[in-house]
Order: structure tokens, then sequence, then C-alpha cells
């Protein structure tokens, strides 16, 4: 049976338990710039932490897939094989961008803008997908875009560090948009565990080969810092990443896009809590404005544009 026939099989899960996992999903995911911050004030590089982040992620899933999918894995067909790679593709380049961005800017001003992805979902739709964009959406990507601008205008005290920051976290964000579409396609025909394994082992190779390529030191690290990638491989990777990738199975993308929402308020939280980090004024006008520009492009139901 194959997974597309196992899924019409297995009822669907209801609304409330596809919500629950998305809430707890949020949680895990904002711990991620928590352990990620920690690691980096230990030295370790940002594509070191992204790399061991994927592997373990990787390593830990491995057993069950080979165990319970090893035939859907063995099955899968050239096109399937390209998707996985383009959505490992994707999602290195998220993680090696968003987690250096960590380095110059805070963490609130670094999560509001990796995910600010929806507001790039109407200008790709248009480009690639012929798609009109909707009235509320180009309001929405408006406000989201002054958001940005407001929030690059709080760093001009160090404007380089500042702007390679900001630029970072929106690169993360737009490989995003990449890692979102293809996992919408690939889950429609392949099983949770027989996509994000090779999905995360092949973004684990693609971040392997980019710390070679910058000399980024891969070791020696202390006890310590093990188990904080650990914990980042388990927390928002596992338990993060992986949980909303059974989501989108159920789900409209839009719908995920606005349970992204949630993890710049509670990392932030978190922030506060663990480092002191209070966000400065234009970051907390600026992200505002960010995620009012997203809600207002995930939820646009009105006409497209004549």
């Amino acid at each position: 049976m194959s997974a597309a026939e196992q899924s019409q099989a297995t009822p669907a899960p209801g609304a409330g338990p596809v919500f629950g996992a998305m809430g707890f999903a949020v949680l895990a995911l904002a711990f991620s710039s928590i352990f990620i911050t920690q690691l980096e004030r230990t030295s370790v590089p940002p594509l070191a932490i992204a790399f061991y982040r994927m592997a373990f992620a990787t390593a830990l899933l491995l057993p069950a897939s080979l165990r319970f999918k090893w035939a859907e894995l063995a099955a899968l067909r050239r096109k399937d094989i390209a998707m996985l790679a383009l959505g490992g593709f994707c999602l290195a380049v998220h993680f090696g961008a968003w987690i250096t961005s960590l380095k110059y800017i805070p963490i609130a001003a670094s999560v509001v803008l990796v995910n600010s992805h929806p507001l790039f979902v109407v200008f790709a739709s248009y480009l690639f997908l012929g798609e009109k964009p909707r009235r509320q959406s180009l309001v929405g990507t408006a406000i989201g875009l002054g958001g940005m601008a407001v929030m690059s205008s709080g760093g001009f005290k160090e404007v380089g560090v500042a702007l390679a920051g900001d630029g970072l976290a929106l690169l993360g964000a737009l490989a995003v948009v990449g890692y979102f579409i293809v996992g919408r396609l690939a889950r429609a025909r392949i099983s949770l565990l027989g996509y994000v394994t090779p999905l995360y082992g092949v973004c684990s190779l693609f971040l392997l080969l980019w710390a070679v390529a910058v000399r980024a030191p891969l070791y020696p690290y202390n006890g310590m810092v093990w188990i904080y990638l650990l914990a980042l491989a388990v927390v928002p990777t596992i338990l993060g990443h992986t949980v909303f990738n059974w989501a989108i199975r159920h789900v409209r993308p839009s719908t995920i896009s606005l349970a992204f929402l949630g993890e710049p308020v509670v990392a932030s939280l978190l922030a506060l809590i663990f480092f002191a980090q209070n966000p400065p004024l234009a970051t907390v006008l600026g992200g505002a404005l960010v995620l009012g520009g997203v809600y207002l492009t995930s939820t646009a139901k009105d006409s497209p544009v004549d």
C-alpha cells in the first residue's frame, strides 16, 4: 500500500489535535534561538550549530525510518528525490542564514524577520504561479515591509552590523518559502518519517559542505556544547519542525504561517527571561507592523487586483 493510500485509509485528525500540536510546536521552536544564542556565546560557529542540529535530528529519526518506512524510502521516484534535495537545500539556507543572523541582531528582531516569509509568498505566487495578489495581501505586504524598515532603523549606530543581521534573517525567511512549497507538494504523497528523515539528511549534507567551504571548525567542543546541540535537535527540530511537517498535510499553508506568528512573541519573552534582552522601541513597533502585515497577508480572502 502506498503512502497516499495509507493516508486515505487513516482517519484525518480533528481540528483540536492539529491546532494543539501546532501550539506545542510553536513553543518548541521558540527555544531554538535560546539554545543557539547560548552556543554562540561559547564561540561555536553558526554553521557548525546548524550542521549538528540537523545531523543529530537525522540520526535520531533514522532508526525508526529504516524500521517502519524502508519500503517507502526504497520506492522513492526520481521526482521525489529531486524534491527532497530542493527542500533540503532550502532548509540548509534557512538555518545557515538565520542562525548566523543571531550573531548580529537581538533575538526578537531576528525571529520576527525570519518569520516574515508569508510577505514574500505574495511575490513568489505572482512570479512563479501567475496568481494575482489580493488587495488585502498587497496592503499586508506594504505594512510588513514598512515594519522591516522601522526595525532596521533601530540599528543605525552600527548600521553595517544591523543590516547584515537583518539581511541574513530575511534570506532565511525567503528560503522558508521554498521549503514550505516543497513540503506541501511532497507530503501529499510521502509519509511523515519518509519525508523528514531524508530531508533532514540532505539538509545536513549541504550544511556540512557549507561549513567545510568556509572552514568553520566542527570540533573540539566540551560536553555542555554537545548537550545544547542535542537539545537543539530534539526540541525545536523534532518536536517543532517535524510536528509542523505533520500538520501541513492537514491544514493550509496559510494556517501554518499564522501559527508561526506565535514564535516571535514567545521567543522574545524567553530572550528577556534568559538573557535580559529588552527589545528597543524600533524592534517593538516594527515587529508589530511586520506581524500585522503577515496576518493580513495570510488571511486575505478578498478579490484579486485587476
